[in-house]
């Protein structure tokens, strides 16, 4: 009977101990993080008329065409802003839907990833805006709002970094 009790005893202190430290409301930092984009407003055009945009993620000499999720572009006019996922968009621009785009896990372990809003040129492709990150092991949601507004074009790309296990 006393051990019976003893184990009882250990148990619940185990049990206790894990909730006295937090260990419900812990979570362990992700070892990957997952890319997610939320929407690309084009407030001012590089081109007249329309631009054709596209993103990719840059990781480890490996890129990655993350919208539209096969390769290409999409065109975009003046004040339009792609939904993706997340917020939606800003008043006064033309929500053009709902779209999808790759969600790829890149590992956490500080090595540069880039992720680039770019315009498709025939004279070569330009970068409208690019966002270097290290990503580090991460237990929380962390957002990312880059805006450019230089040279003619004004463009805001808003995405997100999430724990992926």
């Amino acid at each position: 009977m006393h051990r019976l009790l003893t184990r009882a005893s250990l148990s619940i202190a185990v049990v206790m101990g894990s909730l006295l430290t937090g260990g419900a409301a812990y979570a362990e930092p992700a070892p990957k993080v997952r890319v997610v984009l939320e929407s690309i407003i084009a407030y001012d055009l590089e081109e007249s008329g329309h631009d054709e945009v596209y993103v990719i993620a840059q990781y480890e000499g490996k890129t990655l065409h993350l919208f539209p999720t096969r390769s290409g572009e999409f065109s975009v006019a003046r004040n339009d802003c792609i939904y993706i996922s997340g917020d939606s968009c800003p008043p006064g621009t033309n929500r053009l839907g709902y779209y999808s785009a790759n969600e790829p896990s890149y590992t956490a372990n500080g090595k540069l990833l880039m992720v680039a809003l770019r315009e498709d040129d025939i004279s070569g492709d330009d970068t409208l805006i690019n966002v270097p990150i290290w990503p580090q092991p991460i237990s929380e949601t962390q957002y990312f709002r880059e805006e450019a507004n230089i040279n003619g074009y004004h463009y805001a790309f808003n995405f997100r970094l999430e724990p992926s296990y």
